[in-house]
């Protein structure tokens, strides 16, 4: 009789079951945090607009409570979409010298990403407030931002990148097999390039979440069911036209409302 080695079969479903676990139990605190921040009333701090004003705390410590608010958000949104490439990793990399290294580099990674969207997004919310400034008749209609970017997100769901990102986010095991390499320097590559397709897969469902607010629960909620199910179950490929046509006529009916409202 053979006695099972550290790496036989029932023994990485176990490890994966329990990395799954702690992911889950991760993004659930996370989701108390934000929800906790938003019922105190400090959610504000975090917003977009807030981090952009000329007025109150210093912009380093409002561009830092943006990012703290930001990072909370993408963990609770984003980190239960990511379980399926993280148990892959976490499985394989149980093999090399120091794996928690390597584990390290692509959660950063996976963080670095977002956080960079964040600061862009930042920066076309300036672009998008000093066109309103200078534009008062949107400045009077400033639901047609929402709107627009409702249309963007649902347009963006029709389009080819969206269909190979979330085909590649799909498919962990074709990544992890064709890029895996071992080290930090390896796993931190192999985590951006996952990243960058979670990104391409999800940029324009989280600029809503960016557009609507971080305190938008609802929202949240709406939208991590919706990128969970699509990169994750069997028949997630399947709410991608759903959506985008639920994003469109959603967009197009919170401009016709800010045109409506002002004539």
């Amino acid at each position: 009789m053979t006695t099972a080695s550290p790496d036989a079969p029932a023994t990485r479903r176990h490890r994966g079951t329990r990395l799954s676990r702690t992911i889950w139990v991760g993004a659930g605190i996370c989701w108390v945090v934000i929800a906790a921040i938003t019922f105190a009333g400090g959610v504000g701090l975090g917003h977009h607009d807030v981090a952009l004003e000329q007025s109150g705390p210093a912009w380093p410590l409002r561009i830092s409570a943006f990012t703290s608010v930001w990072l909370v958000m993408v963990g609770a949104m984003m980190l239960p979409t990511a379980v399926p490439m993280l148990e892959l990793f976490w499985a394989v990399s149980a093999r090399q010298a120091r794996p928690a290294l390597g584990r390290a580099a692509v959660v950063i990674s996976y963080f670095a990403v977002w956080i960079a969207f964040a600061v862009l997004a930042l920066a076309g919310d300036a672009a998008v407030h000093v066109l309103v400034d200078s534009w008062s008749w949107l400045a009077a209609r400033p639901g047609l931002v929402l709107g627009g970017t409702l249309v963007l997100a649902g347009g963006f769901q029709f389009s080819k990148l969206k269909k190979a990102c979330l085909t590649a986010c799909r498919s962990p095991m074709s990544l992890l097999w064709e890029h895996y390499r071992r080290g930090p320097g390896g796993a931190w590559a192999l985590g951006m390039r996952h990243a960058l397709l979670c990104l391409g897969c999800c940029w324009a469902l989280m600029l809503v979440m960016f557009a609507t607010g971080t305190g938008s629960l609802g929202w949240m909620l709406l939208l991590t069911a919706v990128m969970v199910a699509e990169k994750t179950t069997s028949w997630g490929a399947r709410l991608v036209t759903p959506v985008g046509v639920a994003l469109i006529t959603g967009g197009l009916a919170v401009s016709l409302t800010a045109l409506v409202a002002t004539t």
